[in-house]
């Protein structure tokens, strides 16, 4: 077709997101991860015969999506589009092609109507182990686990069986691994279905036009909102609490006419611990931040981000040079959110609508237990036969609090900005000898302000195993460096981990033993705004609901001895 209908354009996008949808519904059926099937830590995507992005669901990981049409291009570059057959599928976990760690595998298969590509179904998944180290402990890359290159793991369909062996052999959880690969091939099998159908319902030869018009009017669009923003230089910084020392993330962010260029000049160091982010990742996460500052309206599309571009120098943790270790690189690249919306905040709100840019966040955590089955974890609390030489390396994903906007309280416990959901404490006990004594709210941890941060929660683990089993720190920050506040807002709470009440390593593994308690806070988000300026019913709702404690009203919020009196009795 040479023009395309504005209706059937918005009616084909909106197909094509309920076709990610589906596909991303596959993959929570079907994996066996509890980091894909209960958090969420994965996303699926379509993209153009030319690899640019077309359609992906409102719940994806934006960061997560920025890197599949990068990873497309290099992973051509081994397998040219003429080269590849209906059913074949492409994964690798390199994390300087993809998602930035080896835990998350990208596979990638080319959409095939009447005999020629006419787009490629992606998607990428975090999975359980892909062995080697699980902590920021390693010093580089061959530390943390197997690195799959950029292999055709299925071919017309066909599983590649001794690739496959290799993959599980190296992994302590090989059929949670092969499960999760089988998942992400059927779920992309099911997006060339749909798409085809779409075609043939809508009596289309391919997807051309329709991307370049999509690509073309979400461009036009970001592009008039950049110009409506007044040119010039804005910079600001985030930090990572590190390991031996805080590590700097500056950003400079030059808005010249209807382009945004970010530059991560005087950003720290790589480091020889694993919490360097790969460039790519950065890109993305950027991209992910900017997009959500100037067009969180705008059809999720590459034209959406082409208006943008990012440069980090070579070296610094966000562009470390290959090998470093990057297995923690959540860690710091959280903080690119921050850096971008302190340079940026002086924009709201008179052009970033208040409800876009918020305080920094209390962030997502992640905890680890690792051993081998002695019991089958029930045993540890039910009785029944024993299970020996069985591997479990289990991961504990949970939220702090979001920052407050400038118009709203920030939300308590929710994942932001990677979007993943906690994992139910019942898995966790079901999968490993644990037993939760408590999951809370920590009351005062949102930092106080006209609009609070969001409350971030402490949870407290007792050990079952009869024998020692590895604790091992994963994504915890901001336990020296609180998620701050803008204009006025306070801090949050900072986190922190406890084994038997002494502080753990954040960053080391640890051996637990029988009846040991691991307790974890995790930060809650800064404060929006001055808070004496509080409307006063809002602080005695927080109070009345567990929120905010009467002494953290009075020190925050300056709020009376006589209203604490009068709500005592």
């Amino acid at each position: 077709m040479s023009r395309v209908d504005p209706i059937m354009l918005e009616m084909v996008r909106q197909r094509l997101v309920s076709i990610a949808q589906e596909a991303e519904a596959v993959i929570v059926r079907t994996a066996y991860s509890s980091t894909i099937a209960e958090a969420s830590d994965f996303s699926a995507a379509i993209l153009d015969a030319q690899g640019r992005l077309l359609a992906q669901t409102p719940r994806a990981l934006g960061a997560f999506i920025g890197v599949l049409g990068t990873a497309l291009k290099t992973l051509l570059g081994h397998f040219p589009a003429d080269t590849l057959m209906p059913g074949d599928t492409i994964v690798t976990n390199d994390p300087w092609i993809g998602a930035g760690h080896l835990p998350d595998i990208v596979a990638i298969r080319p959409i095939f109507f009447r005999n020629r590509i006419v787009g490629y179904a992606a998607n990428v998944a975090h999975v359980s182990d892909i062995g080697g180290r699980v902590s920021a402990e390693s010093s580089d890359m061959f530390e943390e686990g197997l690195l799959i290159p950029p292999t055709l793991l299925f071919r017309g369909g066909n599983p590649d069986r001794v690739a496959m062996r290799f993959i599980q052999s190296n992994s302590r959880l090989p059929d949670q691994v092969a499960g999760d690969i089988q998942a992400l091939y059927i779920a992309n099998a099911l997006t060339e279905r749909r798409l085809g159908e779409i075609l043939v319902e809508y009596g289309l030869d391919d997807l051309d036009d329709l991307s370049e018009e999509l690509q073309t009017r979400a461009e036009r669009a970001v592009r008039e909102r950049i110009r409506s923003v007044p040119d010039g230089v804005y910079e600001g910084e985030a930090y990572s609490d590190g390991v031996d020392k805080p590590l700097r993330i500056a950003a400079r962010v030059t808005i010249s006419g209807d382009r945004i260029d970010v530059d991560y000049a005087g950003t720290a160091p790589q480091v020889r611990w694993g919490i360097n982010a790969p460039f790519n990742l950065t890109r993305a996460e950027t991209m992910y931040a900017l997009r959500l500052l100037f067009a969180p309206d705008v059809p999720v599309v590459e034209g959406a981000i082409a208006p943008f571009s990012v440069t980090a120098p070579e070296g610094c943790v966000l562009n470390p040079r290959r090998p470093a270790a990057t297995m923690i690189r959540v860690t710091v690249v959280q903080n690119i959110f921050g850096a971008l919306f302190s340079a940026l905040a002086g924009l709201e709100p008179d052009y970033v609508p208040s409800g876009r840019l918020h305080a920094h966040f209390g962030g997502i955590w992640a905890i680890r237990f690792r051993g081998v089955y002695h019991e089958v974890p029930s045993v540890y609390r039910n009785g029944g036969p024993p299970q020996v030489n069985r591997s479990y390396a289990e991961a504990y994903f949970f939220n702090g609090g979001t920052g407050a906007l400038g118009c709203a309280d920030g939300r308590s416990t929710l994942s932001m900005p990677v979007n993943c959901s906690s994992i139910p404490v019942e898995i966790m006990e079901a999968r490993t000898p644990v037993l939760f004594e408590h999951k809370r709210i920590l009351p005062d941890s949102g930092g106080a302000g006209r609009y609070r941060g969001g409350l971030g929660q402490e949870i407290s683990v007792r050990i079952l195993s009869d024998v020692p089993i590895d604790f091992v720190p994963g994504t915890n920050d901001r336990v020296d460096h609180p998620p701050f506040g803008l204009f006025g807002g306070k801090a949050g709470s900072g986190g922190g981990m406890w084994i038997d009440g002494t502080r753990a390593h954040r960053r080391r593994s640890q051996t637990v033993l029988k009846d040991q308690i691991v307790t974890v806070a995790i930060p809650g988000g800064g404060g929006f705004g001055n808070p004496l300026e509080r409307d006063p019913k809002r602080i005695e709702q927080d109070i009345a609901a567990g929120l905010v404690t009467l002494d953290g009203a009075a020190r925050d919020y300056g709020y009376g001895e006589h209203k604490k009196s009068g709500l005592e009795n």
